[in-house]
């Protein structure tokens, strides 16, 4: 639902004022403590920060779900933009390479402030040479590839501050009138999701944002969030790509086989869950509205197994990966998942963290009660679901999210992008969760894990496997 759209100038500025509903998957990221995404742009040239800041005051303009923040309403919660809000810039003196990532991750423990707004905010690591630009964004309102969008966008705006802010409506929504006729619920979903539904209206929990503040706080001392830094050179990447042609397979399904193959050439045993794959897939042109440059959530997903055989060849093995997820398969999935989502209540997707990491609440909170009277009922449908999943320990090897090549120019006016990186977070639950993006030729991945999951010796195995598996197989392409 969303609300009537109003053009409004807000102390000389233009900006959108509007209200809707949350969806479903919007909605499973607005308390979670570990939703959150990041993408560093590294810019060669001296950034002016009194310019960036009012560069971010256009991006405001250019995109209206920057100025959002969530207004509870009963069981519903509803995005409200209704100016533009300050968006916090933090300068610090940039004195390393990988600066970024110690940022990002102290970032990460310190929530959103979710009904007041706003949900993104920016860290400029600064020098007079090369600087970074952090944006960390709550996942409610944005996906990877957003993120990219904006980074171009102020970078652009950087480079040319006479260019005038070319407005974009707020996006088209994503809901179950916006699905192409074609795509029908999982048979899985349309058996079980009425079902599922009564049971937990029987013993529904709404979560609120004290619950959330109160499981962020705990959550962030009881883990520890770790990120490595791959990256191809131009050669290597134009080599890679070269040969996933050759081979007719995409380089996202390189990735997904090259780490698979290292996952499981580091663990003999090859555990269950290293079957268990996923990789994030852009909706944006698939829906009946389709959706441009705006920011938001516009990605779903894709799941597949994979049983890895010491027999298969890098390409033998790329090939059966690229039979079960090759691009139509990979569209119809995501969206058939994104409308599944709308088939369960919105309050059931908030409940299922608290049913898994409610127990690391303290006495000392005044959520204490609500949340252990939950996790205690042992005959609520989403503890009895989630329970049995977290019984298996790890449910993924990976995730990946693959932004492909981003051809944006790499000059902007006197600055240049040297480089994109993506931060798309963790989880306790999966192995190993890869963000990548090629930009000015180079691939740059980051692999993110949760130290007491998998530690950073091990992962670190991972990756260099997986290069040596990457390079073996452009060799004998």
């Amino acid at each position: 639902m969303l609300e009537q759209i109003e053009l409004n100038n807000h102390k000389g500025a233009l900006t959108y004022n509007f209200k809707r509903k949350l969806n479903q998957r919007e909605r499973t990221h607005s308390k979670v403590p570990n939703s959150n995404i990041s993408m560093i742009a590294t810019i060669l040239g001296n950034v002016s920060i009194d310019e960036l800041k009012k560069v971010i005051k256009k991006v405001q303009q250019r995109h209206p779900i920057l100025n959002a923040h969530l207004q509870p309403q009963g069981k519903e919660l509803y995005f409200l933009v209704d100016g533009n809000l300050e968006i916090p810039l933090k300068v610090i003196k940039r004195t390393f390479d990988d600066q970024w990532r110690d940022e990002i991750i102290k970032q990460h423990k310190i929530p959103f402030d979710m009904e007041h707004g706003p949900l993104i905010r920016f860290i400029l690591l600064h020098s007079a040479e090369i600087s970074d630009l952090i944006i960390f964004c709550q996942h409610t309102i944005c996906d990877g590839m957003s993120l990219a969008y904006l980074a171009r966008d102020i970078i652009t705006y950087l480079g040319d501050p006479i260019k005038e802010v070319e407005l974009l409506t707020p996006a088209p929504l994503v809901n179950e009138d916006n699905i192409p006729s074609d795509i029908k619920p999982s048979l899985v979903m349309r058996i079980l999701g009425k079902t599922i539904n009564k049971k937990w209206e029987k013993s529904e929990v709404l979560i609120n944002y004290d619950d959330f503040y109160a499981l962020h706080e705990v959550y962030w001392k009881n883990y520890t969030y770790k990120a490595h830094l791959y990256e191809l050179s131009k050669e290597d990447t134009q080599a890679l790509i070269m040969a996933c042609r050759k081979n007719a397979v995409t380089v996202n399904t390189a990735l997904i086989i090259a780490f698979a193959m290292a996952q499981n050439q580091l663990n003999p045993e090859s555990p269950k869950y290293l079957q268990n794959f996923a990789f994030a897939v852009n909706i944006r042109d698939l829906l009946k509205k389709p959706i441009s440059e705006q920011f938001g959530l516009f990605a779903g997903g894709m799941q597949l197994k994979f049983k890895y055989s010491d027999k298969d060849t890098f390409w033998g093995a790329a090939k059966k990966i690229h039979n079960k997820v090759e691009p139509a398969k990979a569209r119809k999935q995501a969206l058939v998942g994104t409308l599944n989502a709308f088939a369960l209540s919105s309050t059931f997707y908030e409940a299922q963290l608290f049913a898994a990491f409610g127990h690391l609440i303290l006495p000392t909170s005044k959520s204490y009660e609500k949340i252990q009277a939950f996790i205690s009922d042992k005959k609520n449908i989403v503890n009895k679901m989630v329970k049995k999943r977290l019984l298996k320990g790890f449910a993924m090897a990976q995730i990946m999210t693959n932004l492909g090549k981003m051809d944006f120019p790499e000059k902007f006016g006197d600055l240049i992008l040297k480089n994109l990186i993506l931060m798309p977070s963790c989880s306790p639950y999966t192995e190993l969760v890869l963000g990548v993006v090629t930009h000015g030729g180079t691939l740059s991945i980051t692999l993110n894990h949760m130290e007491e999951s998998i530690s950073s010796e091990k992962i670190l195995k991972i990756r260099d496997r997986a290069h040596q598996i990457l390079m073996e197989a452009i060799k004998c392409k």
